[in-house]
């Protein structure tokens, strides 16, 4: 029954996507594809909008200038900028191709951008046309209704003209004959002459047979550049289009987002880039990929943008290996201390920064995951030599031991943006050149925050500390409520360190850090910030209106002041999240909330700052 719910998903996909005509000419094996929904695009901000943009204008105005007034708005193009746009990536032994795929509606439009001279190389192919850029191995073709650029980009060209193209060996051999020839019947003087004419022959002819070589290897390469162009615009594929892929067909779904990219598997990916990436390195080298094949069989990456009304997302799907997944979830498994939420307070915060992981279960994973890496490794003696150097670490490793200093779960709050006063040591000169030091004073906007660590050995702790306060010569001292404070002139701030409740804690304010030590410090953390810290491995946080209001503005001149009280009073916060492995995915988040009111849609948002911060 899940077989036919999965088919039936799948086929209902198929026959959305299908619409979009261009995504039948991508090949089902395809390594990465990259759509661009035009239609989502423009009904967010129209073309009109955007020509009346600060940007769109910009752009106008260069098409003008560039076509010699033939084009002068983006529907005169020739593009049909409300169908889909595509990226898809293709490899073999030549290398990676790059192709393009832009929806025409005017081709007509198009080639009144190209300049005269591009007209003349253009070569006609029944409906298609195309020219070659021979030098960059690119093919630009279209037809009435379509237009792909391929790039193909050699890896393994190591016959690039350079000053090793001259043989060093073969040159000296030839010399000597002449050499020994010459010494027989020949004066020394002219025999020295022909010894260099002799040479320099030997470097052109040598030259010339590589010139040779490479412009046949080039030519070949854009033959088959061009019929893999025409086999795209035909869709003509014997194994199907990528909507026979039901891999790609899972991965982006309904597929309602302006934008996906997704990675295939990784395990063809990365044997594609090692064996070109070791051409000509031998193959104990490729080995690696042997070991790597475990971890990155199967595995993929889809990333989803989607401009909502006040907010933009960027969602981003990591599915691996049941192997990798095994590791991935035991560095991961951490647990986040909640005493941490004690200690700071959400109204007077600009952001924080936390982690979710394992001590023990890095220590645990780490020799096992390396050691499996190279078990099939080509070379015997590394594939020996890896895994007992790992099973050596972990038996000299307290895994427990070392979670009890560090657990792995750590907390950063970035509390505020703060303009200090500093001194600082320079120097003046007199008429006579000599100087005299003086100490003067400076304003700088400086970050508070406090950092949190859990631990569970307060008694190293104590010890280590009390350590630094003897051989730091007063940099480190203890006050009488048993917090640390560090003070050097390597640091425009002073750092205060204290251990409480199974917590390490520093930071800069000392008022708060006293508070804390006293259990008098008035906390607050809501519902939403304690669900993103605790149940994401991790997580970033940015009050982004918080501190863009904390710039300084006094020294700034009237128009940049204006500009950025337009930044602080239409940012928002930022919100980036890591989850949990689950499944064998791992999934994150990219969320940027935009204002309630002043703009269309977070889209509109963007063009509209855009529009702001430009002259």
């Amino acid at each position: 029954m899940k077989k036919i719910l999965l088919f039936a998903y799948l086929f209902c996909i198929t026959l959305s996507i299908n619409a979009q005509d261009l995504v039948s000419k991508i090949p089902k094996d395809a390594k990465a594809v990259i759509s661009i929904k035009g239609k989502n695009i423009t009904e967010l901000v129209s073309i009109a909008e955007f020509e009346n943009s600060k940007v769109g204008k910009l752009l106008l105005e260069e098409l003008l200038r560039g076509t010699d007034g033939k084009v002068s708005n983006l529907n005169e193009l020739g593009i049909d900028l409300n169908s889909n746009f595509y990226y898809f990536m293709q490899s073999d032994s030549l290398g990676f191709k790059h192709n393009f795929l832009v929806p025409l509606k005017n081709k007509t439009g198009f080639e009144s951008l190209m300049p005269e001279r591009q007209k003349e190389k253009i070569i006609m192919d029944g409906d298609l046309s195309y020219f070659v850029d021979p030098y960059d191995s690119m093919v630009t073709m279209w037809n009435s209704n379509a237009l792909i650029v391929s790039i193909l980009q050699e890896t393994n060209s190591y016959d690039a003209y350079s000053y090793n193209d001259y043989n060093i060996e073969e040159a000296p051999a030839v010399v000597v004959e002449e050499i020994e020839e010459i010494e027989e019947t020949v004066e020394p003087e002219p025999a020295e002459e022909e010894v260099i004419e002799s040479t320099e022959q030997s470097y052109n002819d040598y030259y010339e047979k590589r010139r040779k070589e490479r412009e046949a290897k080039q030519m070949e390469a854009n033959k088959l550049l061009i019929a893999q162009a025409k086999t795209t615009m035909m869709g003509n594929y014997a194994s199907g289009s990528i909507l026979k892929n039901t891999v790609y067909l899972k991965a982006v779904g309904k597929s309602k987002d302006e934008a996906v990219a997704w990675i295939g598997d990784f395990s063809n990916l990365y044997s594609d880039i090692l064996r070109q990436a070791s051409y000509g390195l031998g193959t104990s080298y490729l080995g690696l990929y042997s070991g790597l094949e475990n971890f990155y069989g199967n595995m993929s990456i889809t990333s989803k943008l989607n401009f909502q009304e006040e907010q933009v997302s960027l969602k981003t799907s990591y599915v691996m290996s049941s192997e990798m997944s095994k590791y991935m979830e035991a560095m991961y498994d951490g647990k986040m201390n909640s005493d941490f939420f004690n200690y700071f307070n959400e109204d007077k915060m600009l952001g924080y920064f936390s982690v979710n992981a394992s001590t023990q279960g890095v220590l645990e994973a780490y020799p096992d995951m390396v050691a499996s890496m190279f078990k099939n490794y080509e070379d015997d003696e590394v594939a020996a030599f890896v895994p007992i150097g790992m099973r050596v670490l972990s038996l000299l490793l307290d895994e427990e031991g070392a979670a009890r200093i560090l657990r792995g779960d750590m907390l950063f709050v970035l509390t505020e943006m703060k303009e200090r006063e500093l001194s600082y040591t320079t120097y003046e000169y007199d008429e006579n050149y000599e100087r005299t030091e003086v100490t003067k004073t400076k304003k700088e906007t400086l970050p508070g925050f406090l950092m949190m660590v859990t631990s569970s050995e307060e008694d190293m702790f104590r010890k280590l500390m009390d350590i630094a306060v003897k051989e730091s010569r007063g940099e480190v001292t203890l006050n009488a409520n048993g917090i640390y404070q560090l003070n050097t002139n390597e640091l425009p701030f002073s750092l205060n360190v204290m251990f409480k409740d199974n917590t390490i804690l520093l930071g800069t304010s000392s008022e708060d850090m006293l508070a804390i030590s006293r259990g008098k410090f008035n906390s607050k953390v809501g519902g939403m910030h304690k669900k993103l810290i605790k149940k994401n491995s991790s997580a970033i946080y940015v009050n982004g209106q918080e501190i863009a209001a904390t710039f300084p503005r006094e020294i700034m001149p009237n128009d940049i002041k204006k500009r950025i009280d337009f930044v602080a009073e239409n940012t928002r916060d930022v919100v980036f999240k890591t989850s949990k492995i689950k499944n064998n995915t791992l999934e994150g988040e990219m969320i940027l909330n935009t204002p309630e009111k002043g703009h269309n849609n977070s889209l509109a948002y963007f063009l509209n700052m855009i529009n702001a911060l430009i002259d």
